[in-house]
C-alpha cells in the first residue's frame, strides 16, 4: 500500500520536476494553449490524467474525508490537470521549440496518421511502462544474484 502510493508520488514528482521555477521569459498564453492542444492530440495528456484518479486512490486509503469530498476533489483536479500541466511544462517546451514549431506538431496531429498516434500514444505507454518494469525486475535480479556470488 505504501510502496504504490510512494510510486504515485514519484511518477507525479517525474512529471513535474522538469519545470523549472522562473524562467528567463514566460511562455505566452498562446503558448500555453497551443502547448496544451499538442499534448492532448498527441495522447501524452490522456496519459498524465490518468494518474489523477490513481493518485486519488492511494490519498483515499490515507484519509477519513467523506466519499462526497473525494469526489469533488477528484473533479476539482480533472478539470484543472491540462492547463496546470501545460503551465509547468511551457517553459521547459519553450527552450526548445517555438510556437511555430508547436503549431507544426499540431498540424501533424491533426492529419489521420497522427490522429491514429495520437489516439495509440496512451495504450502504447501503458505497454511500455509494464515492459520497463519487467526490464527493471530483471536487472534487480541479476544484480542481487551477481551481489550475492560476491558475497555482499
Amino acid at each position: 500500500m505504501k510502496k504504490g502510493l510512494v510510486l504515485v508520488v514519484m511518477c507525479v514528482a517525474m512529471l513535474f520536476a522538469a519545470a523549472p521555477s522562473a524562467s528567463a521569459q514566460a511562455p505566452s498564453d498562446e503558448y500555453k494553449a497551443i502547448l496544451e492542444k499538442m499534448l492532448e492530440l498527441s495522447g501524452s495528456m490522456a496519459s498524465a490524467k490518468a494518474m489523477v484518479p490513481q493518485m486519488i486512490s492511494m490519498l483515499k486509503q490515507q484519509s477519513s474525508a467523506s466519499v462526497s469530498f473525494w469526489d469533488g476533489f477528484q473533479k476539482k483536479w480533472e478539470g484543472k490537470f491540462g492547463s496546470k500541466l501545460a503551465e509547468l511544462y511551457a517553459p521547459v517546451y519553450q527552450k526548445y521549440l517555438t510556437l511555430d514549431d508547436l503549431k507544426k506538431i499540431v498540424a501533424f496531429y491533426e492529419s489521420p496518421v497522427g490522429k491514429k498516434l495520437g489516439a495509440s500514444t496512451p495504450a502504447m505507454m501503458a505497454e511500455g511502462m509494464q515492459i520497463g518494469q519487467k526490464l527493471g525486475m530483471e536487472i534487480a535480479t541479476e544484480l542481487q544474484q551477481e551481489l550475492q556470488a560476491q558475497g555482499k
